[in-house]
C-alpha cells in the first residue's frame, strides 16, 4: 500500500500533475491496489479533513486581504512608509519592505503582500534609476513577510496539521517578523549604497503626520485583530470574519475607493485563491490517513533520531529539508506533507511547539523567494518583466540574510516564545 502511494506520487510529479490531485489521485490508487478499504474512504476522509471551524479562517483572510488591496489601503501604507523612511539612501527600497511588513499585517498573503505592495512601489523605483531586478528582489524577498506576520495562512495551516493554538502561533510571529523585516531594511539599504541609488526628498513632520491618520484605518486592523485574540475577546477564526467587515466598511464608506458592483469580482478572485488551499487540505486527509496506517511517521521518526541524540543537529536537518523542499514544493503541500512527519520528533525531542512552528513558518517563507519555483518570484516577474534568472542572481544576498535569522530563531527560542507566554 505504501510502496504504491509513493510511487504513483512520483509518478505525477514527473507527469507535471498539480501537488493537490496528485495526492489525491496517490491515495485513491492505494486504497484500489490494497482492496481492504472500501473506495468510499476516500470522500468521508476528504469531507472530514475541511469540517474544521479553524480552517474557515482562510477565505476569510484572503477575502479581508482581496478587500483591502482594491480599497486602496495598500497605497495609503506604501504613502506612509515612503514619508517615513523614504528620504535615506536608498530609500525607496526600504520603504518597499516597509510596505509589505504593513500589508503582511493585513492579507496573512506572501503572492497577496507580492502583488499589492509591488505594482505600487516597483514602478516607482524603476522610474527613480533603480534597476528592475533589484527593484524586484527586494519585494519578492520582502513579501514572504506576509506567512509569518499575523494573521497568517501557513500559521492557520501548520496549527491545524500539528493541532497547535493557531491564537499563540500568530502572537509568536510578531517578533520573528520584525526581525526579519529589520534584516531585510538593513540590506536593502547597503545594497542600495553600494549601488548607487538615490534618496527621496526628506518630508516634514507636518507631512507624515497627515499620513499617517489617512493610512490609519488600515493600521488599525492588525491592532484590532491582535488585540482581539490576545484579550480572548474572540478566536482567530472570528477574528477573519471581523477583519472582512471592517475592510468593506472603511474601503466602502471610509476611503470611498471600492463600490458594490466591486465586491463581486473581489469575492470571486478571494473565492478561487482559497479553493485551491481548500482543494489540497481535503487530498491531503485520506493521503496523510494511509501514512499514519502504514506507520510512515513512525520509521521516519526512529530514523532521524537513529541519526543523532542532539536536538539542534536534528533540528538544522529538518530546516535543511524545509529549505531544500521549499525550491521546488508549494507551501501548504509541504505542512500537509512533512510536518505530520516532523511534529512528533520535535515533541519527542521537548521542543515547543509554537517554536517550532514559527522555524517551520519562516523556513517555507524563504522557500517561497526560493528558486526555481519560489510563489513571490513568479507574483512580482509578472508585474516588472524580468526573467527568474535575473531576479535569482540579485536576490542572493537577501536569501542569505533570512537564512541567517531563521538558524537565530531556531538557536534562540525565546524570539518566539517570550510574547505568547507572557500572553496566554
Amino acid at each position: 500500500m505504501l510502496a504504491v502511494l509513493l510511487t504513483m506520487l512520483v509518478v505525477c510529479f514527473i507527469i507535471n500533475i498539480p501537488i493537490g490531485f496528485a495526492m489525491g489521485l496517490a491515495a485513491l490508487a492505494s486504497l484500489m491496489v490494497a482492496g481492504t478499504m472500501p473506495i468510499e474512504m476516500m470522500p468521508q476522509r476528504m469531507v472530514a479533513g475541511i469540517n474544521s471551524f479553524p480552517l474557515l479562517a482562510i477565505p476569510l483572510f484572503m477575502m479581508a486581504g482581496s478587500i483591502m488591496e482594491r480599497g486602496g489601503i495598500s497605497k495609503r501604507i506604501v504613502d506612509l512608509a515612503s514619508a517615513l523612511v523614504g528620504h535615506f539612501k536608498g530609500g525607496l527600497a526600504a520603504v518597499s519592505v516597509m510596505a509589505c511588513t504593513f500589508f503582511a499585517s493585513i492579507s496573512g498573503s506572501a503572492p497577496g503582500t507580492a502583488a499589492a505592495v509591488g505594482e505600487l512601489t516597483i514602478p516607482e523605483m524603476v522610474k527613480r534609476g533603480y534597476s528592475r531586478p533589484y527593484a524586484s528582489s527586494v519585494v519578492a524577498s520582502a513579501s514572504c513577510l506576509g506567512v509569518v506576520i499575523p494573521p497568517s495562512i501557513t500559521f492557520i495551516l501548520f496549527g491545524i496539521v500539528a493541532d497547535v493554538s493557531i491564537g499563540q502561533l500568530f502572537i509568536a510571529g510578531i517578533f520573528p517578523g520584525v526581525l526579519l523585516a529589520g534584516a531585510l531594511i538593513a540590506v536593502s539599504v547597503l545594497r542600495s549604497h553600494q549601488l548607487g541609488y538615490p534618496a527621496e526628498k526628506k518630508q516634514s513632520w507636518k507631512q507624515r503626520w497627515k499620513k499617517f491618520l489617512n493610512s490609519s484605518w488600515g493600521i488599525l486592523m492588525p491592532i484590532i485583530i491582535l488585540g482581539g485574540i490576545m484579550t480572548g475577546a474572540f478566536t482567530p477564526t472570528e477574528s477573519a470574519g471581523i477583519a472582512v467587515a471592517y475592510g468593506l466598511f472603511v474601503s466602502i464608506f471610509i476611503y470611498k475607493e471600492l463600490s458594490w458592483k466591486d465586491i463581486i469580482p473581489v469575492f470571486y478572485k478571494a473565492s478561487l485563491n482559497s479553493a485551491m488551499i481548500v482543494l489540497l487540505i481535503a487530498v491531503a486527509s485520506p493521503f496523510g490517513w494511509i501514512m499514519i496506517i502504514e506507520q510512515v511517521p513512525q520509521m521516519a521518526s526512529s530514523t532521524i533520531l537513529g541519526i543523532s541524540s542532539n536536538t539542534y543537529l536534528i533540528l538544522m536537518l529538518m530546516i535543511l529539508m524545509y529549505l531544500i523542499l521549499g525550491t521546488f514544493m508549494e507551501t501548504g503541500a509541504i505542512i500537509l506533507l512533512v510536518v505530520p512527519i516532523f511534529a512528533p520528533i520535535a515533541q519527542q525531542l521537548g521542543i515547543d511547539m509554537v517554536h517550532f512552528g514559527v522555524i517551520t513558518v519562516v523556513a517555507l517563507a524563504i522557500g517561497m523567494a526560493t528558486p526555481p519555483v519560489g510563489i513571490t518570484l513568479f507574483a512580482t516577474c509578472s508585474i516588472s518583466g524580468v526573467s527568474i534568472g535575473q531576479l535569482s542572481r540579485m536576490i542572493l544576498p537577501f536569501l542569505v540574510t533570512l537564512i541567517g535569522c531563521l538558524i537565530l530563531l531556531a538557536f534562540v527560542p525565546a524570539i518566539s516564545t517570550f510574547l505568547p507566554q507572557l500572553v496566554f
